[in-house]
């Protein structure tokens, strides 16, 4: 964002509305309000969140 409450840059899972308007979820919290013009796409998704997690009680 380069003006506005939410100057900086925010990277996180977005939330797009009909409106246009965007919102942000990152590590740190919630962005909304963030209009489409500043929103750049970094890697496409099918719509799940994934978790990575190793077997347990397998030796190495």
């Amino acid at each position: 964002m380069p003006s506005g409450k939410s100057v900086g840059v925010h990277t996180g899972r977005a939330a797009v509305r009909t409106s246009g308007k965007s919102t942000i979820a990152t590590a740190l919290g919630v962005v909304q309000g963030i209009g489409h013009r500043h929103v750049r796409l970094l890697q496409r998704g099918d719509g799940y969140a994934y978790h990575l997690q190793g077997e347990t009680g397998v030796p190495n």
